[in-house]
């Protein structure tokens, strides 16, 4: 089972990906958070995941500045950037600063789920 969080400022896409994604084969949502601090305080307080379902824009840490710490603090969490951005030097960011994956908002749930057990499944 995929242990997941997810980071997310907007409450009904926060919500709407927990439901939708709770439904799917082998995801557990571990847990949520509303913005990078919250979701900072939930990893140093030892939640256990797998993988990070991360928002770019966020108030107070940034999806960019969450992906960054937790590669540096917990590298073996895996990392899907989920954004409305579709400019490559953002993607290009999003993987030089550690995410496995870069994705639009736009995907259909099941294409989302395939992309977290393929990150997950990632050596």
């Amino acid at each position: 089972m995929i242990k997941l969080m997810i980071v997310e400022d907007n409450e009904v896409v926060r919500q709407g990906l927990f439901n939708m994604l709770a439904g799917q084969a082998n995801i557990a949502i571990a847990t949520d958070a509303e913005n990078g601090d919250n979701a900072l305080k939930k990893l140093e307080h030892g939640v256990s995941i797998d993988v990070m379902l991360i928002d770019w824009n966020m108030p107070g840490i940034s999806g960019l500045e969450l992906t960054r710490w937790v590669k540096l603090q917990r590298p073996e969490i895996k990392i899907i950037i989920l954004t409305m951005h579709s400019k490559e030097e953002y993607r290009v960011q999003a993987f030089n600063a550690g995410a496995s994956a870069y994705v639009l908002k736009d995907l259909e749930i099941e294409d989302l789920a395939k992309i977290i057990h393929e990150v997950y499944a990632k050596v």
